[in-house]
């Protein structure tokens, strides 16, 4: 019975130490939708561009280490903080390249 205790005990801790708990929170941005580039034009997805990189500034501002860092990595080893912030550049960069395509549609400059 001390065994299969132990080999359970061992499971739920493990099971702990690997679900990935974000302490931070990093902005998330959406995909543009065909309709909404279809109605935009060169202005507004300057406009787009710029909204991106504050949003890269955020995200980069946000990834510094602070207190959440050490919450996180106490937590899971800082591994729910690093998803969260992938996730984030992830979606980032999905939104730009989706704007930088309607601007080579509409041959707007770059």
């Amino acid at each position: 019975m001390n065994k299969s205790k132990t080999i359970l005990t061992a499971a739920v801790l493990t099971s702990f130490l690997c679900t990935a708990c974000a302490t931070k929170r990093y902005p998330i941005t959406t995909e543009l939708s065909s309709a909404e580039t279809q109605l935009m034009d060169c202005n507004d997805l300057k406009l787009e561009v710029i909204r991106v990189e504050q949003t890269q500034l955020q995200i980069a501002d946000t990834a510094g280490t602070d207190w959440r860092s050490a919450a996180g990595f106490l937590g899971d080893f800082g591994i729910g903080n690093a998803m969260a912030k992938s996730e984030a550049d992830k979606a980032l960069a999905n939104r730009l390249l989706t704007i930088r395509d309607a601007q080579v549609t509409k041959g707007c400059p770059i």
